[in-house]
Parts: C-alpha cells; structure tokens; sequence
C-alpha cells in the first residue's frame, strides 16, 4: 500500500474525493468503477481502501468516520485492510499520523458519552445493555471476572484506529484509557493494541501498567479507575495461556519444563512492574484475594503443575507477596466496600504466605468471633455475612480442602490448638441448634435454613480436621508439639461428628460421615502399630477412640463399613491388624458383604456395590468364621457446650 500511495498520489485523491454516503453494495461497486477507470492496471479494491485512509487525514471527523464505516459494511476489502492502510500511510506522512491520532481520541469520547452509534441494532442494545449493567453493578468483581456478558465485538468498527493509535502515540494512548471510567470501551481499546499479548509486547504491557492512575487507596479501597485492573485481568489470562496448550496427559516433558520457565520468567516481570507503583499494597490486597478465591474455586488443584490455573494463581500471590512484605509495605486488610467473601480469601492469603515463611500467620481470634451467634444473629447482617464468607468454598468433594487448611493454619500454629477448636465449636452452638430445630425465623425455608447451618458447621469440622493434619505432620520435629493434645483433639473431632449425625438430616450428613472416616483413617494411620519407626505415633492401641468403636459404628450400614475397609486397604494399613481388630468387634465380614450384596438388589442407587472393593478387602476376610466377644460401640463423650 505504500506503493501505491507513491506511484498513484493523484488517483487516490481524486477516488477519495468521490467517496460519499454509501447505502449497499451497489454504492460500493461504483466506487470501485471509478477506481478502474482512473487506474486500470492497479487493484481497485487496495486503491478504495488506501483512499478511504487518506479521506480520515484530510477530514478525521464524526462524519466522515461514518462515511468511511459505510463503504467499509459493505467492503470485505476495506473491513479487513483499512486498518493496515492506515498504518502504512501514516509511515509516509507525519500529517495521517496526528490526524489518526485525533481521529482516534474524537472516536473514543464519541463511543464514551453515547454519541457514536453503530448501524446494527443489535450492537446498539448489546452495547447499552452492556453500560447498563455495568453502571447497576459497578464493582471489581465484575471487573475480575471479565465483564461478564459484555462483547468486545461490539466495538470492532472502531477497533483497528484503537491499534493505530496505540503505536503512532502510546502516551496519548495511555491517558485515554487511564481518564475513561468505561471499562467495556476500555478494555477493547486494549484488546486492539495487543496489550494483554506478552509475547512480543510484555514492554506494551509493562508501560501501561507503569503508567496508569493509582487505583487504590492506602486502605485498599477502589477509587473507580478501570485501567489498572483490566491490566490485571489480562496479564493473568496471558499468564494461563501457555499452560492451556499443553495436554493435560502424555505432554512433552522437555516442552513442559520449558513453558514453566517461561511463565516463571513473565510472573517476575509482571510482579516487579506492580511492586514499583505507589498503589502497590492496595493491589496485593484486592487482587490476591481474587486470585485466591481462583484457586478455591479449583477441583484439581496442583500448584506445582504449569497445566493448572492454580500454579500461576499461587505463584503471583507468594511473589508479591514477597515484594511487598520485603519493601517494607504493610498491606491493609479488606475495606469496608469489600465484598464479604474477599475477608475470609484473605486471612487464606495470609496463611498461604506465613506457610511460606513470609510475614507471620494471621490472628485467630478475630476469625473466632465472627462465628459468634445469637438467635437475632443469625438471619441478620452478622449471620448472613458469615454464609456469604464461606460461600468462597464450602466443603464439597474435597475433605478436609484446600480453604479449611488455609483458615486453619493460624490455629495450628499454636499452642492450645485443641482448646482453640473445641472454643470455635462451642461459640457455635446456635448453628447447632438451627440444625436440629429450625429457626423462627426461617418460616416456609426451614430446610434452607436448616442446611445453612449445616454447611458452616461443616466447615468447622473440615478446619477442625486441616487442624489435626498439620500438627501432626510436625510431630516429632517441633517441640511445641504434645501428642497428648493432638489425641484430646481427635477425640473431640470425633464426638463432634456424632453428635452432628444424630441430628442432621439435611443433603451434607453424608459429608460429615465421610468426616468420622476420615477420623478413623487417621486413628490407624496413627496408630504405634501402624506408623512403627517410620514416623511419630499418636495413639496407642488402648486410646479411648477405639478402631473397633469406629468398626462397629459403620457396620451398622454394610456400604459405609466396606468403604472404610477398602480405604485402609488403599492406604496399605496392615491387613493381620485389621482382621484382628474386625474379630476383637465380633464383626463378620463376609456376612457384611452378602447383607450388601441383599441390599443393592433391592436398590442399587442407595446400596452401592463396587467390584474393586470387594476384590480390595477379600484379604480381610477370614479363612474360618471365629466368632468373638463384642465391646460396646461407644465413641468419645460430648464435650461440647450449649
């Protein structure tokens, strides 16, 4: 196109002097008529489209933008060209680099304030539906998770002179995005320059990020300035991006390896532009906590592995982390503009860097009282505000989970970690009794209301066990540590469990019976007979929770004790062991299986039978039937209060 722009000077004018209001095709092919007579050995479609991008020099105006836009709806040549002649053009002349330059600021306010519309009525009611739910929920969460329900296309007319303007003037650029409150327009504006593409313009990336407004108060607090967390948006999306091209199975180990020290490469970068601002702290706070709620919301969680979400989301909280701890920065907790689920994501945060050895663990005390219940609490501001900071990650498949280890490690890092507990547990007693008997409150939702509570008492019992798991895994290398206060807090898990399942009858009982497996698991795991020299024992065998106790009480539904079986036998725990202690609970195995077996002909959703535990557990079952004398099934007392 330079080319032509030098060989046909005089054609070009006069095509673009001819080029007018165009309605349809038939407009634009006579257009193309007079290009042919004028120059009948050059590409008419190249000569209207180079002569269309002089027409924006000699008038970049409104007007003549929708002249343009015009010829160009009915043009697949000039749609597709008209950017790159643009930027040819104004590699010729300074003049078409200011007036694209201006042409671009004029479009940019024009689509701003409402006043440039588009010839589709559908982009017309898409784009102000998109404003419209912007300005009814304005917030960062909607910015974090990527302006949901907007389009981008729905700026693509003007999407190319956004480009063109952001390599003749990147600081006029900058400042156009940095004043504008409109995060639909600005991010387009940012999609055409290439911003969020690291690869090869980090450097793009990097001075935006450099330059653009503070964002954040010294609180934390957002001030409304969109560009710097559409910055943030996209270089997480860039960052994801090479890991989302590997196959999750049978990748290229090479290929893999490299990719993670690419990404480690570009998450310094990003967390070194970010540690620079002045406004640094105020990030780490909102946008940690963003990406932690990324990592809770994961099913397959692996931070080690470039292939998951959730190796970039820890990898920039611990970097910056480390930034902003190490210079000296005291990062504000939440606002009070906030949303309720960002404080509990960052008390994980906290944890998360402390376990790291950055900064200290966050205070429990505070976390304990918001559990703090009166009858008027709890339909109140108070105790929906707790729902809501749990809704991050309430207890699903994963027990005890990622959340639970995060908000438990303040406890566990202490010592009374079992008193700590059972005082948490205690301060819940309304939920407890919300469970059992409703509230009065609740009216026509009792069971909602009812299964509220038992999804918060849930995630006490998973904090509970994160608890118990980390302070054991330091028994016998931390002093601190007393196996006699790891024991007392098993115990008290465990009444906990049972006192829970006598009264639960809401959609998470079966999570809390997978809880007192899980107890029981760990009650062998523990065992001196089970850990031998390999590692530090917690109970011994007489303890007071019994495994034979833990037996009996599942046997009393046959699936629930050959699931529990089938996971010792996974965790390799010693089969004589267990066959002894089945005996010592006068339990007949092989009359178990065949009640299941009764059982799920009669209704095999409810009594499930799985073939790999059956083959699982045939060790366990004894060559010849000795019968033996039964103890009685009791679990730990109660030692909670009301």
């Amino acid at each position: 196109m330079s080319q032509l722009n030098a060989r046909a000077p005089q054609l070009l004018a006069e095509v673009a002097a001819a080029i007018g209001p165009v309605d349809d095709s038939a407009g634009v092919e006579a257009l193309r008529t007079f290009a042919a007579e004028r120059g009948p050995d050059l590409d008419v479609d190249m000569v209207l489209t180079m002569a269309c991008a002089i027409l924006l020099v000699q008038s970049p105006d409104l007007s003549t933008w929708r002249t343009v836009r015009q010829v160009a709806r009915h043009s697949w040549p000039v749609e597709n060209w008209l950017g790159e002649a643009m930027s040819a053009h104004r590699h010729v002349s300074a003049a078409a680099g200011q007036a694209y330059v201006t042409l671009a600021v004029l479009l940019f306010e024009a689509l701003e304030s409402g006043e440039l519309e588009t010839a589709s009525e559908r982009r017309n009611q898409d784009r102000n539906n998109a404003r419209e739910h912007w300005r009814a929920n304005r917030s960062l969460e909607d910015i974090w998770w990527g302006l949901r329900g907007s389009d981008f296309m729905n700026f693509e007319e003007e999407m190319r002179v956004f480009g063109i303007l952001s390599e003749i003037d990147p600081a006029v650029f900058r400042r156009l995005l940095g004043n504008s409150q409109d995060p639909l327009l600005v991010d387009t504006a940012l999609l055409a320059a290439g911003v969020g593409a690291f690869t090869p313009r980090f450097a793009v990336w990097e001075a935006c990020a450099s330059g653009a407004p503070e964002a954040f108060a010294e609180d934390g607090s957002w001030n409304g300035s969109v560009l710097m967390p559409l910055l943030l948006l996209r270089a997480r999306d860039e960052l994801l991006e090479p890991g989302r091209q590997l196959p999750r199975f049978d990748a290229n180990q090479a290929e893999v390896a490299s990719l993670t020290s690419e990404v480690d490469a570009l998450v310094q970068a990003v967390v070194d532009v970010l540690a620079r601002r002045a406004d640094a702290p105020g990030v780490f706070v909102r946008w940690s906590t963003w990406l932690m709620r990324q990592q809770l919301r994961q099913r397959d969680q692996d931070p080690v592995d470039i292939r998951s979400s959730d190796y970039v989301d820890k990898a920039l909280v611990v970097r910056l982390g480390r930034a902003v701890f190490g210079r000296g920065m005291v990062p504000p907790p939440p606002p009070a503009e906030a949303a309720p689920w960002e404080a509990w994501c960052y008390q994980s945060v906290l944890s998360m860097l402390a376990h790291e050895g950055i900064g200290e663990p966050p205070p429990f005390a505070a976390f304990a009282d918001q559990w703090q219940l009166t009858p008027e609490d709890w339909h109140q501001q108070k105790g929906r505000d707790l729902l809501a900071r749990a809704s991050t990650r309430l207890p699903s498949d994963e027990i005890p989970g990622l959340f639970a280890h995060l908000l438990a490690f303040p406890l566990a890092s202490r010592v009374g970690f079992a008193a700590g507990w059972l005082r948490l547990w205690n301060s819940a007693h309304y939920l407890r009794e919300v469970l059992e008997f409703g509230s009065f409150d609740a009216v026509e939702k009792n069971y909602s209301d009812r299964s509220d509570a038992s999804s918060l008492l849930l995630l006490l019992g998973c904090i509970g066990l994160g608890c118990f798991d980390q302070v054991a895994s330091r028994l016998g290398k931390d002093e601190q540590v007393e196996v006699g206060e790891l024991v007392s807090l098993h115990r008290i898990l465990t009444s906990a469990a049972m006192e829970i399942l006598q009264v639960d009858d809401t959609l998470h009982r079966d999570r809390w019976q997978t809880i007192l497996q899980h107890l029981a698991l760990r009650r062998i795991y523990g065992d001196e007979r089970v850990a031998g020299k390999s590692r530090a024992a917690v109970f011994a065998p007489g303890d007071e929770t019994l495994i034979q106790a833990y037996m009996q009480y599942f046997q009393a539904d046959p699936g629930d004790l050959i699931a529990f079986l089938h996971a010792c036998m996974s965790n390799q725990f010693d089969a004589a062991m267990l066959r002894d202690e089945l005996q010592g609970a006068a339990i007949d195995l092989r009359a178990c299986v065949a009640n299941l077996q009764r059982l799920h002909e009669l209704n095999d959703r409810r009594y499930r039978l799985r073939a790999d535990a059956l083959r699982a557990i045939a060790p366990l079952m004894p060559t010849v039937h000795r019968p033996g004398l039964p103890i009685p099934a009791t679990m730990p007392a109660s030692q909670v209060t009301n």
